[in-house]
């Protein structure tokens, strides 16, 4: 296992290079530099987790929370420990909507779109925070300050509608009070091309 994490470490495809040799594939391409937080990750992954196919959603799952997103070379890495394709890891990951492929912002929004949310108007929460943030749900802000998300349901119909701002669960929010709360979790910070529009 060890050695499988020498080479992957090398980050030319699993294969070591020689010194003073080129970092290139055979294309002629120079290999992207390989992600320290993966190889970080992945030093201690190689040791926790066998190399066999019913590792593969924990070592998705710890890549994330290790990280914060799943990076693409994390996907390869963890294709090449089980020796598997790495397209067989990516459709596993993009099935589960539990994964995250871009780095989240410092701040997460998650908005519900359940039905009694929905009702009670968190399709206008969305909408209206987006266009204060400059962003689509699903997306993080151009200065990294915030990521919107939504999830189908919480779980906390009464409280409809349901915000969840880093950890904090807010019931009954209208517009007015998200934007309130918004406003002092980021310090007031917006992305750059917001700023302008309302310049």
């Amino acid at each position: 296992m060890k050695k499988l994490a020498s080479h992957i470490s090398a980050g030319n495809g699993g294969r070591a290079l020689k010194a003073g040799g080129s970092n290139k594939n055979r294309r002629g391409e120079t290999a992207a530099k390989p992600d320290p937080a993966v190889k970080r990750w992945f030093a201690a992954a190689a040791e926790t987790f066998s190399p066999s196919q019913s590792s593969m959603i924990p070592m998705l799952q710890s890549a994330q929370a290790a990280m914060g997103y799943l990076p693409r070379e994390a996907m390869r890495v963890i294709a090449r420990h089980l020796a598997v394709p790495p397209a067989l890891v990516e459709g596993v990951a993009s099935f589960y909507a539990q994964f995250r492929y871009e780095a989240p912002g410092k701040h997460r929004v998650t908005v519900c779109r359940g039905t009694a949310c929905h009702v009670r108007g968190s399709g206008k929460l969305i909408d209206e925070l987006g266009a204060s943030l400059g962003v689509e749900a699903g997306r993080t802000t151009a200065n990294g300050e915030f990521t919107l998300e939504t999830v189908a349901c919480f779980g906390a119909c009464a409280l409809a509608p349901v915000v969840v701002i880093d950890g904090k669960v807010s019931g009954r929010v209208s517009v007015a009070s998200l934007k309130a709360e918004i406003d002092q979790t980021g310090k007031g910070a917006r992305p750059a091309r917001a700023a302008k529009a309302r310049g």
